[in-house]
């Protein structure tokens, strides 16, 4: 009888797992993988599809065509909730399926999307897909006519945040003749809490040079149509919002019963296994390990390890520890043809820099044509 090996999500380090099967498959083993999107989009090219630099198709990645040039089976659903005792997966609709070893990389949500009124006006990031497929629609309304002292909003001042608001920005000053003015809000005293000193002077510069505003120090107290209300008091015009607030953990985990850390966080060792199942995994986003921080590079980078330990586990072999890289290189697109660098403490702005960043997530998503 073969042995059913489950892939919850298409996530970066699953899409690794798949293209690693399809060139050295387990005999007497089955692959399936559950995800309700077909084709999932490459989270580091999303800032420049939001700049114009790419097009949909670029950020796509074709799941169902590459689990079936696996061998793979593919299944178009969502999965509601995991019975990790009973090794069941139940996905909508209430069908079940077994498995023998399983591994999540569902990602993530927003933090805050139950304040009022951010479903109904805000565009959150996440899911990723749905906020692509919105984006343009969202930007085309700003051909119309709008209060003119109306700034478009980005809530949230981390990585991402910043990111898409510098990448907003040009792709608003590049399509739209009288572009309103992008302001970021955020709780945190500065853009960027966290990051190193070098990376923020330079992102701080890069912001007074493109006259992005940001308002710091200022927690929303909801989102209407046409405005912002803060928790002091004020209300802001505004064109329209992207929330971008960080990671929330994914209902699933929770719903299943699993094992979470106070944010609801699947609790895992450093082989990547469950704390207390061991024929369960997960990895990136959606997975909690001391130390490891919410970072696409440690998705793509654990995707080779996941696919090695299920290997093992189901052969009997011993497992290997994951050791997350302590530095990497990263790039922030400035959506104008530039990006900041930041490796070892030292930041560094070009267009060489833009060039670079191009060049690896072409090469990523190469490999999955």
């Amino acid at each position: 009888m073969s042995r059913q090996i489950a892939l919850v999500g298409g996530g970066h380090a699953h899409i690794e797992f798949v293209r690693r099967w399809r060139r050295a498959p387990l005999e007497d083993s089955v692959l399936t993988v559950f995800d309700p999107n077909p084709k999932p989009v490459y989270s580091g090219m999303v800032p420049g599809f939001v700049a114009g630099q790419y097009t949909r198709d670029e950020v796509e990645i074709d799941l169902a065509h590459l689990c079936g040039s696996a061998g793979a089976l593919y299944v178009e659903r969502r999965v509601e909730r995991l019975d990790p005792e009973a090794r069941r997966i139940i996905t909508e609709g209430g069908r079940e399926y077994d498995f023998e070893v399983a591994s999540l990389d569902i990602g993530s949500t927003v933090v805050g999307l139950d304040a009022p009124g951010v479903r109904e006006f805000a565009l959150p990031s996440r899911p990723i897909a749905h906020m692509i497929e919105r984006i343009d629609t969202l930007i085309d309304r700003l051909r119309g006519d709008f209060d003119p002292t109306a700034a478009f909003h980005v809530v949230g001042g981390g990585a991402a945040g910043v990111e898409l608001a510098f990448c907003l920005d040009a792709r608003l000053r590049a399509t739209i003749e009288s572009a309103c003015p992008v302001e970021i809000i955020t709780a945190e005293p500065r853009v960027l809490t966290g990051a190193r000193r070098a990376a923020r002077r330079r992102v701080d510069r890069a912001l007074a040079r493109r006259r992005i505003l940001t308002r710091t120090g200022s927690v929303v107290a909801n989102v209407q149509a046409d405005a912002i209300e803060l928790e002091a008091g004020q209300r802001l015009a505004s064109a329209g919002a992207l929330w971008v607030t960080g990671p929330a953990a994914h209902p699933l985990a929770r719903a299943s019963g699993l094992p979470t850390d106070d944010d609801g966080f699947v609790r895992i060792r450093p082989t990547l296994q469950v704390e207390g199942f061991d024929q369960l995994f997960a990895v990136g986003d959606c997975a909690s390990l001391p130390g490891l921080t919410k970072a696409g590079v440690y998705a793509v980078r654990s995707g080779p390890l996941i696919e090695a330990n299920v290997r093992a586990r189901l052969q009997g072999a011993p497992l290997r520890n994951y050791s997350p890289q302590r530095d990497f290189l990263s790039l922030l697109n400035l959506g104008n043809g530039g990006a900041i660098g930041t490796k070892w403490g030292v930041a560094c702005e070009g267009r060489s820099l833009m060039w670079l960043k191009d060049r690896i997530d072409r090469r990523f998503m190469e490999r999955y044509r």
